[in-house]
């Protein structure tokens, strides 16, 4: 294949995946302006502390009261249709599962979940008001022995009760998807000319070659898509235990078996056993929503494509974000850790591990 065709057989930077949100600012919201949101929309009085976010502009506030909430303004070039998929999948969750341990939508003074506002560049946004859920986030306490089973068990919960959700939003194309990773090579091509680009691009190309047609095979439904550790919140009184899960933000209705590798992706040690705590996530995992055996063949490529994801587009927004680069990044050196360690070991190992972990061995 010429290097023309696999441009446009693998995506081009007049993809549309790699125009709006990947490509507009957050909203420019100060401490004063989301004080005054929710002063005027909730009735609440209280004070402000600025989130970090990669597109979004968020705010913790904490009321008068003491009570605490999220305040979330999402990026204008978000279609005012996935914002909403995110609002009635949390409304969904409150129904179906109203234990499980999430945000949960605070309505306005006149009954709304989402209000339209202007913005001081002139753009529009799609404002929420969510509860407050304490606990420190997984990267800032650490891994100790039972978490990633822990993991594994939330994560199962959280997509059982996401099965039957469905929505207009739900299909939406977006990068972080990984069934998508075969549009990646004008971002992997944007990196230094080095040994990691060089395993990226060889890891794209199976991808592309050999994964992409296999998916097909798989069960699809709505995932959370984002299972980080800085989006699992453990207890502020027992840190070994999950409190709560954040950020809806890359939902999206896929392949069930890109939420396991999601997920796994981020217990990739930096030494140690590579396979141990991959091991105990998808065993609890298993043990909840039992995994196919063709779902499982294909996590090891799975993983890779999201460290592969991570890496590209981090890269390359980081690089054109320079102000916000240290946020961008946060998961760009465990990426590269991964494709170091995990990604190396035979292929024919890690799956049989997998398979053994699911119970299919």
């Amino acid at each position: 294949m010429s290097d023309m065709t696999t441009e446009v057989a693998s995506g081009s930077f007049d993809d549309p995946l790699f125009a709006g949100l990947l490509e507009s600012v957050p909203p420019p919201v100060t401490d004063r302006e989301a004080v005054d949101l929710v002063r005027r929309f909730w009735g609440i009085e209280g004070q402000v502390e600025n989130l970090a976010c990669e597109r979004d502009a968020n705010f913790h506030i904490t009321s008068d009261k003491g009570k605490g909430y999220t305040l979330k303004i999402s990026n204008p070039a978000e279609k005012p249709e996935f914002t909403n998929f995110q609002t009635e999948a949390l409304r969904w969750l409150e129904r179906v599962d109203p234990d499980l341990s999430v945000p949960r939508l605070v309505p306005s003074r006149e009954g709304r979940f989402e209000l339209d506002v202007p913005l001081s560049d002139g753009r529009r946004s799609i404002v929420r008001l969510l509860t407050w859920i304490e606990g420190k986030q997984l990267y800032r306490v650490g891994m100790s022995k039972g978490i990633p089973a822990q993991i594994g068990r939330m994560l199962a919960r959280l997509g059982r009760a996401l099965r039957s959700y469905d929505h207009p939003g739900a299909t939406h194309a977006i990068l972080w998807d990984i069934q998508n990773a075969d549009r990646l090579k004008p971002l992997i091509r944007s990196l230094p000319a080095d040994a990691l680009r060089d395993q990226l691009e060889e890891e794209h190309y199976r991808f592309t070659a050999v994964t992409k047609p296999k998916l097909v095979r798989l069960r699809r439904q709505v995932i959370h898509n984002d299972f980080n550790h800085h989006n699992i919140l453990m207890s502020p009184t027992d840190p070994s235990r999950i409190a709560g899960v954040l950020d809806f933000g890359d939902m999206v209705n896929t392949y069930l078996a890109i939420d396991v590798a999601v997920g796994a992706s981020y217990l990739l040690p930096a030494d140690g056993d590579p396979l141990g705590d991959l091991g105990a996530m998808l065993a609890a995992y298993s043990a909840e929503t039992p995994l196919q055996r063709a779902e499982v063949e294909l996590l090891r490529d799975l993983i890779v494509a999201r460290l592969m994801t991570t890496i590209a587009i981090t890269g390359w927004r980081a690089a054109r974000y320079p102000q916000n680069a240290a946020y961008i990044l946060r998961n760009n050196g465990a990426a590269r850790s991964g494709m170091e360690r995990f990604a190396l070991l035979p292929r024919e190992t890690v799956t049989e591990a997998f398979l053994i972990s699911a119970g299919l061995e």
